[in-house]
């Protein structure tokens, strides 16, 4: 489970009892490309919580430019574009903390690639990705026509293949983090078992109450507890869904939504593979948002995250899940 402090999740331990299913592909259900969320698509994403639409960016260059940039962050030459082998030998291990602060955290094969300061502000990722068009025209669907301005994406989220003799495990989790919807775009081959995100379906209705507030990323009191008690009753009979894609697709997510960055097992086949994901973040505006440095995000606390608390935000309950959405 991710620490509370990193803000990437919840520390509330799983019940050891449960067995963490396998999952599944996600069903290569066409929704229409391009920038239209049709009928089918609301009603699939409120079911569910996530929408894997196809062919949202069409531009391989600048994917291309996503990757040359992702490889030349490596620090010391630890990890090897054209030699799969450096992906599997323990590249963690000489990951040093200066790295973590540069060039981002390399836990196992997941570098979360980003850093304060820099990555994650790049003209290609802000304009070319997270505001392309097509992506606003589908967050405005979403959640309406104001959207708080964008100035970041989390950064480039990599996962490297699995040894063959390493199974792997998931690690669900619900993000300790303000937010409304989630875009995750795919900027390399994504088949499926190479680490695509995955996800629990239908989990964000069952954990919407958890939270103190709709959007906001304090969890206290009587919702810790209650927040454990539905994962662990998702995780028990809710059998988990990997994404797969190609460059433009996205899979947009609620953020109350169960999830976890898949298992990447492309090294036991012919052609290995590092999964390479931009996520970006989509809150309505005209709000009135802040800083908060105890639950985050802030300007020191969870910084790779641009969404924000607001004031006007209000407890959850059974009948405002979609409060401030469009759909």
């Amino acid at each position: 489970m991710a620490d509370y402090n990193t803000g990437h999740g919840t520390t509330q331990e799983i019940d050891p009892a449960i067995l963490i299913k396998d999952a599944v592909p996600h069903p290569d259900l066409y929704s229409g490309a391009g920038a239209v969320l049709t009928p089918a698509d609301v009603e699939f994403f409120k079911r569910q919580g996530y929408l894997v639409k196809r062919g949202v960016i069409d531009d391989q260059a600048l994917f291309d430019e996503v990757l040359d940039y992702l490889w030349a962050q490596v620090p010391r030459g630890v990890l090897e574009r054209d030699n799969p082998a450096s992906w599997l030998n323990q590249p963690h291990e000489r990951w040093t903390e200066d790295d973590h602060v540069r060039v981002g955290l390399l836990h196992k094969g997941n570098w979360k690639i980003r850093s304060a300061d820099r990555i994650g502000r790049e003209a290609f990722l802000i304009e070319g990705i997270a505001q392309h068009p097509n992506m606003l025209a589908l967050a405005r669907q979403f959640i309406g026509e104001e959207i708080k301005p964008i100035s970041r994406v989390r950064g480039i989220y990599a996962i490297l293949p699995k040894p063959p003799a390493v199974r792997g495990v998931l690690g669900p989790h619900a993000d300790y983090a303000a937010g409304q919807l989630g875009a995750m775009v795919v900027c390399a081959d994504m088949p499926t078992g190479s680490g695509g995100f995955t996800v629990w379906p239908g989990s964000h209705r069952r954990l919407h109450k958890a939270w103190d507030t709709c959007f906001g990323s304090a969890m206290t009191g009587a919702n810790v507890a209650a927040y454990a008690e539905n994962r662990d009753a998702i995780l028990a009979d809710t059998v988990p869904v990997e994404t797969h894609g190609r460059p433009g697709d996205v899979i947009f997510w609620h953020h109350r939504l169960l999830h976890s960055a898949g298992i990447n097992r492309t090294a036991a086949t012919r052609s290995p593979r590092v999964r390479v994901i931009v996520p970006c973040d989509y809150q309505a505006g005209g709000k009135s948002f802040y800083d908060d440095e105890v639950y985050g995000p802030g300007a020191t606390y969870q910084w790779w995250l641009d969404t924000r608390n607001f004031s006007e935000d209000v407890a959850p309950n059974e009948s405002n899940l979609w409060q401030a959405w469009s759909i």
